[in-house]
């Protein structure tokens, strides 16, 4: 009774819940496997949800056991409604092992700079394929039409790679030229560079690739694209470079780093999940600052000043917020932003937050662990005043929970009347990890699948019941009716329950 009790309170207090949305290892309703690894990207399209899920480290993949070659490439998996159920939407073909970068792109412009009719919103994939035997790498955008067919455009083709981050895909950023005018899709390729897409309503897959990088022979892979301040910046390693915009564009060193460490791991990364937080007067830029094997996940903000340089200002250390969490635990390394950081609104403070996800390997006290890292998915909540506090997904983990690890990616849901966040991840370290892809949501009921009054009355309870217990429940006569929750309401709530 008493855990009832607590779970009443809980779900009263906090009126949020989790509920799993997605575990891998399954068949969809066309009897197509969805397994995977990671889930690397959620996106809101077109009032549908799509995830894309990576099968690195996953025994149905032909390099780590699998011994069919058509199974264990990347997917692209869909939901169209809160109560439904998954269902792949892309297979890629063979040897696309990580779809890294999904995003939803609208654009307004033609290739030769003229208006659109309207605006064309396209939900775009980019990955690398290559058999590591014969090549060539082929680096590929795949296109998602309104006909809910996907089209494959090649952005590059090269040499075999030298390491496993000199094609890799992170992220995509739609960028009008402030001199040209002209709207351009620039998309990171590794080590090879930034290469510019433009929009053309006459060839198949609508985007139409220049065949030379704007930037090419980078040291390491970008890991963010970001607008701000009507200037595009990346990221990569430890610097932070600017277009110089034009009709031959180039790029400038924004912001070094090299004080904090001039060698970066290019496996870690350096700078990640680089994304503009908006000021009244300008904006700036946040990220998370992981250079090796010893990172522990510092934020640093960078505001522009008026010689058009940043303001360096640091934020936090996640590690120590996880060692707050997790009492009695030394953070041995930290590793997050793998996208960007999520901008969310709260209706209940009329505030912006911006949530980022990690993985954190421990050491010392009695916490479930998976290969050394915390099994539980934590994240971590900005508010406007630079206060960050950490959530976990599904609540805390316990021994018998499958391991979650890291939280990739978010989204707010694009379903009518769910108020929601979902959640997905895992990250296999370099460990087989055979169906370990998930996805969580975050349901605030009290704003969403609940009544819309504000007051937490006692059909609200039996309904926060319901979902928590996931069981038939019908509103007893017994209860009072005025709509005010007392002792004695509880009390007859939990008898029902156990009875």
């Amino acid at each position: 009774m008493r855990n009832i009790i607590i779970l009443i309170f809980f779900v009263i207090t906090n009126a949020q819940i989790w509920e799993s949305s997605f575990s891998a290892g399954s068949y969809d309703y066309n009897n197509n496997f969805m397994g995977g690894s990671e889930v690397l990207q959620l996106v809101s399209h077109k009032n549908r949800l799509f995830a894309s899920v990576s099968y690195w480290q996953d025994e149905s993949n032909i390099w780590y056991g699998g011994s069919n070659s058509n199974i264990g490439w990347s997917q692209i998996i869909c939901l169209d409604n809160p109560n439904g159920d998954w269902f792949v939407d892309l297979d890629l073909d063979s040897y696309h092992l990580r779809p890294e970068i999904l995003k939803e792109v609208i654009f307004t412009k033609s290739n030769d700079g003229s208006l659109l009719d309207s605006p064309d919103t396209l939900l775009v994939v980019g990955a690398f394929s290559s058999n590591y035997f014969f090549g060539p790498v082929t680096v590929s955008a795949f296109v998602r039409n309104d006909e809910n067919d996907w089209n494959q455009t090649v952005i590059h083709q090269g040499d075999l790679p030298s390491t496993d981050e000199s094609y890799s895909i992170r992220d995509m950023e739609l960028y009008t030229d402030s001199v040209t005018g002209a709207e351009h899709l620039l998309i990171s390729v590794g080590t090879k560079g930034i290469f510019s897409g433009k929009y053309n309503p006459n060839i198949e897959g609508k985007i139409e690739w220049d065949l030379e990088p704007e930037i090419s022979s980078l040291n390491m892979r970008p890991l963010g694209i970001a607008t701000a301040n009507n200037a595009l910046y990346f990221s990569t390693g430890n610097k932070i470079y600017v277009r110089n915009d034009g009709i031959n564009p180039s790029y400038s060193v924004a912001h070094d780093f090299s004080d904090l460490s001039s060698n970066v791991n290019s496996a870690v990364g350096g700078i990640r999940g680089l994304t503009v937080i908006n000021n009244q007067d300008y904006d700036s830029l946040i990220l998370m600052w992981c250079p090796d094997s010893q990172s522990k996940g510092l934020i640093f903000r960078l505001d522009p000043n008026p010689n058009n340089e940043f303001n360096r200002v640091y934020e936090t250390k996640i590690s120590l917020l996880v060692e707050d969490y997790l009492p009695g635990v030394t953070v041995n390394y930290l590793l997050g932003a793998y996208n960007e950081f999520f901008k969310v609104f709260n209706y209940e403070d009329n505030q912006y937050y911006h949530i980022v996800g990690f993985e954190s390997a421990i050491q010392g006290s009695d916490y479930p662990s998976w290969n050394g890292y915390y099994s539980g998915a934590l994240f971590a909540i900005r508010n406007n005043n630079g206060e960050y506090v950490l959530e976990e997904i599904n609540d805390a983990i316990t021994f018998n929970d499958t391991p979650l690890v890291s939280t990739r990616c978010y989204v707010e849901s694009p379903f009518n009347n769910e108020n929601a966040i979902y959640f997905g991840g895992f990250d296999p370290n370099g460990f087989i990890s055979t169906n370990k892809a998930w996805i969580y949501k975050q349901v605030n009921i009290l704003n969403g699948d609940i009544n819309y009054d504000g007051i937490v009355n006692v059909i609200d309870v039996v309904q926060m019941i319901n979902l928590v217990l996931s069981s038939e429940y019908e509103q007893n006569s017994d209860l009072n009716s005025d709509g005010i929750v007392n002792v004695l309401d509880i009390v007859q709530l939990v008898n029902i329950i156990l009875s």
